[in-house]
């Protein structure tokens, strides 16, 4: 298959042009592309036009979907498919319409989390919805050292539930979804296990405490940390197109969607997101 691979930041991502996932890749095709997920970090395939069908086999290349504690919120008929969507049925949303309001990495509050997301644009306002990236591998390589010396060998508790109640979701994980996820310890600084490089793996979102330190210190090291990982020179803001399937390395990568028009009743954002299974961080 011929298709280009173009750099889409300084920082991090790459658009893939003229590569059809709908049809299945040869062993080289996906070797590129597998290539280029690790050098990139952030892949956005341009112009796709994929069913459910088409974006489960392709993210089972990589590795094992991980389903959503959130099965409340998938498409129905295909539960590996979560739905980030505004769109509402009989007055309900069928989906998260403000799932991601800060950053962070998707399943990180469980055991084993995960590889990367695809996240597939099926419907994109003509305003807002943006998804903002940050590389965390740059993050940690330029982290002060007093930074470093303070969360190196440290784990933190990760949480899927932290926000319920610091900020005003529209769809909230049900008691039973998070007894499902209860705290769980991981690295701070994890490495990755293809790559071999360290990243920041903390995040906003999900991240409530550091091994060692009580409460008033971690906060104050975990503000400082994530200051500093989310300045404009380690971040890319993609901005959607209908087609669009943006796949993103969760063991490298934050990320944080735009909500800023969602109370508008005629915004309508709608993507279907499938996530792979990873490793326990170490």
């Amino acid at each position: 298959m011929t298709f280009k691979i173009r750099p889409l930041s300084n920082a991090l991502g790459a658009e893939i042009i003229d590569l059809d996932l709908s049809a299945t890749l040869d062993e080289e095709t996906f070797t590129i592309v597998h290539k280029a997920h690790l050098e990139h970090l952030v892949l956005v395939f341009r112009d796709q036009n994929l069913s459910p069908e088409c974006q489960i086999t392709f993210s089972k290349r990589f590795g094992p979907i991980d389903f959503h504690p959130a099965d409340h919120a998938t498409l129905a008929g295909h539960p590996e498919i979560l739905l980030v969507s505004t769109k509402k049925q009989d007055d309900r949303y069928i989906g998260l319409p403000d799932a991601g309001p800060m950053w962070h990495s998707d399943i990180s509050y469980k055991k084993e989390t995960s590889l990367g997301s695809m996240l597939y644009a099926i419907e994109i306002p003509d305003r807002g919805g943006a998804t903002g990236f940050a590389n965390m591998y740059k993050a940690y390589e330029t982290l002060p050292a007093h930074l470093k010396d303070a969360v190196e060998g440290r784990r933190g508790a990760f949480l899927a539930g932290r926000n319920n109640d610091k900020h005003n979701f529209k769809i909230r994980l049900t008691d039973g979804q998070r007894a499902a996820t209860p705290p769980i310890l991981h690295p701070i600084v994890r490495i990755h296990p293809e790559t071999g490089r360290k990243s920041i793996f903390a995040n906003p979102q999900h991240t409530i405490s550091i091994e060692g330190y009580d409460e008033v210190e971690a906060k104050n090291i975990l503000a400082e940390i994530f200051e500093h990982c989310f300045q404009p020179k380690f971040t890319y803001h993609h901005e959607w197109r209908v087609g669009d399937l943006t796949f993103w390395d969760n063991r490298c990568v934050a990320h944080i969607a735009d909500h800023s028009h969602l109370d508008d009743p005629t915004y309508i954002r709608h993507l279907h997101r499938t996530s792979i299974k990873g490793n326990v961080p170490y």
